[in-house]
C-alpha cells in the first residue's frame, strides 16, 4: 500500500512562493526549500517534481493568491480612476509593509528567469497580458465614465500602465522610497487625462 502525503500541498506552495520571492530562484537551493516547507526531498521531488516544476507552481499559486486580489481592485465598481489609484496606492503599502520590499515575484522571475528559460518566461507573459487585460478594462471603463481620455488608446495607455507597474516594483525592490513612488504614480495616472 503507498504510503500517504503528509503535508498541507497549500501551505508547502506557499512557503516555497515566499522563498523564491525572497531570495529569487538561483539563490533558492532544494535544501533552502526543504528547510523553509519542512518536508523531505523526496516528497517534494515525489510531489513537485524538479525545482522548475516546483517554482512554476509556485508561480501559479502568487498569481492565484495575490495577482488575482490585487486585479479585482481593478474592476471594483465605481469610478475606474479611483480603481487605478487604489491599485497603485495598494502596491506601494504592500511594499512599505507586509512585501518588506520584495517588488513582485513575477517582476523579479521576468528579470531574473525568463531570458534563459523559455517555459518560465512563456508563464510570465500569459500572467503579465492578465494584468494588462485588466488595466485595459479599467481604462475603457474610465473612458466611457469620462474621467480618461477618449482620444487616446485604451490598450496603448494599458501597455504604458503596465509598465509603469513593472518599473514600480524593480523600484520597490531596490528600496526607492515611498515618496518617489507615489511621484511616479502621480504622473502615471496624470497621463490618462
Amino acid at each position: 500500500m503507498a504510503r500517504q502525503k503528509q503535508f498541507d500541498h497549500e501551505a508547502v506552495l506557499d512557503q516555497a512562493m515566499r522563498l523564491f520571492w525572497q531570495q529569487g530562484y538561483a539563490a533558492t537551493s532544494i535544501q533552502d526549500l526543504v528547510e523553509a516547507t519542512g518536508i523531505n526531498r523526496a516528497s517534494m521531488y515525489g510531489t513537485f517534481g524538479d525545482k522548475q516544476r516546483l517554482f512554476l507552481a509556485a508561480v501559479d499559486r502568487y498569481v492565484d493568491q495575490i495577482s488575482a486580489a490585487r486585479l479585482e481592485q481593478l474592476r471594483a465598481p465605481g469610478s475606474a480612476k479611483a480603481a487605478l489609484r487604489c491599485y497603485f496606492k495598494g502596491m506601494i503599502a504592500f511594499a512599505q509593509g507586509d512585501g518588506q520590499r520584495l517588488g513582485c515575484l513575477l517582476t523579479n522571475a521576468a528579470v531574473e528567469i525568463a531570458p534563459h528559460d523559455a517555459e518560465v518566461a512563456a508563464t510570465l507573459r500569459a500572467s503579465l497580458r492578465a494584468v494588462e487585460d485588466a488595466l485595459f478594462e479599467a481604462v475603457r471603463r474610465g473612458q466611457a465614465q469620462g474621467e480618461i481620455a477618449v482620444d487616446k488608446d485604451a490598450r496603448v495607455l494599458a501597455r504604458f500602465l503596465l509598465g509603469v507597474i513593472q518599473g514600480l516594483r524593480v523600484l520597490m525592490r531596490a528600496r526607492a522610497d515611498e515618496a518617489s513612488l507615489r511621484d511616479v504614480v502621480t504622473v502615471a495616472l496624470a497621463a490618462l487625462d
